[in-house]
């Protein structure tokens, strides 16, 4: 088996078994009947799970696949994307197009970023599931796009087996997408200690302190989630609150820069923990960033059934070597064992 060689947070090199990459809860409402209720919650339980990106597909007016654009445009071959579904109503997708070219510098010129705006996709929210319609409807909470925060995303989807596909609404040009995602099967052993970490999170906020304990900056909790998965998948949504909205359907270079700034980390890929260790690390496979994918590896201190807390490795902070301290609260209920 492959394994990861990891330096170690405080000095130490550590070594994982690299995985075998496996690949919200919205309240009913007044006066809604409990066989209603029921049939929304088999409709979420359904849904459930971590679904990979094989395909994005571009029909025309009649039907017929058109060919696929140019990388990085969105329809371009060979994304990676997942999507994540909780049977408590909470969702998350993120998809990068390939082709995607690295910035020139350190920091994104308003063209580089619009690139990169536009041949990745990010949001989070919850989701509700209309059957009998055969539509499902992602409640946008945040997104890279800030024109689709606080909006409504009706897809229509098929359900089979072990696959399903969504359509969005056609465009103005008359062309509809077409994705269709795999269901990702859970990991077959899971312990007590994954399935503490296995869930929606928010950030509640992010201190940074030296190593004899002084507070050199603390930041409140940004919006958005961290997720992990039973399929052992993870991915991150964060963003500023009170984000500005482009002034037209597409962002301008400039526009597009503020965008990207301003939704801060957003990644995703496959995840492992080491109990014996306490920390966890994330084969990134996207980031906003173009080429910037790499490992994340941090501490873990669980506090109670609900809080988690996640140290980075060691920065240098104004001169001083400062440990962080990112503080999560659990969104959805802890997975429990099968019975």
């Amino acid at each position: 088996m492959r394994k990861l060689m990891l330096y170690g947070l405080y000095g130490s090199f550590a070594v994982l078994a690299a995985p075998a990459w496996p690949e919200a809860v919205t309240s009913a409402p007044v006066g809604q009947s409990s066989t209603a209720r029921a049939a929304d919650g088999d409709a979420k339980r359904r849904f459930a799970g971590t679904w990979k990106l094989l395909t994005i597909e571009r029909l025309g007016s009649n039907g017929d696949v058109l060919a696929p654009l140019k990388p990085p445009a969105f329809g371009s071959p060979n994304p990676v994307g997942f999507i994540v579904y909780d049977a408590a109503g909470y969702m998350g997708v993120t998809i990068m197009q390939s082709g995607r070219q690295k910035f020139r510098g350190a920091q994104p010129t308003p063209e580089e970023a619009k690139a990169a705006l536009l041949s990745f996709t990010s949001y989070f929210g919850t989701f509700s599931v209309n059957e009998a319609e055969g539509t499902v409807t992602h409640h946008v909470q945040g997104s890279l796009n800030p024109n689709n925060t606080g909006t409504d995303l009706k897809r229509a989807f098929e359900l089979s087996g072990n696959r399903i596909t969504l359509k969005p609404p056609r465009g103005a040009d008359g062309i509809q997408s077409r994705l269709t995602w795999e269901r990702v099967p859970d990991l077959p052993k899971l312990s007590a200690y994954q399935r503490q970490l296995i869930g929606f999170w928010k950030q509640v906020s992010s201190d940074r302190k030296t190593f004899d304990g002084k507070v050199v900056r603390t930041t409140p909790g940004r919006t958005g989630f961290l997720i992990f998965t039973a399929a052992g998948h993870m991915a991150v949504h964060l963003m500023d609150p009170d984000r500005k909205r482009y002034a037209a359907a597409q962002p301008t270079p400039e526009e597009a820069q503020v965008a990207l700034r301003t939704y801060g980390s957003a990644y995703f890929g496959p995840y492992e923990v080491s109990e014996s260790e306490r920390y966890e690390v994330t084969r990134q496979l996207g980031t906003t960033t173009p080429g910037e994918a790499g490992l994340a590896v941090r501490h873990l201190e669980f506090v109670g059934d609900n809080r988690v807390i996640l140290k980075p490795p060691p920065e240098v902070l104004d001169g001083k070597l400062v440990q962080g301290f990112v503080n999560w609260e659990r969104v959805t209920p802890p997975l429990r064992p099968a019975q």
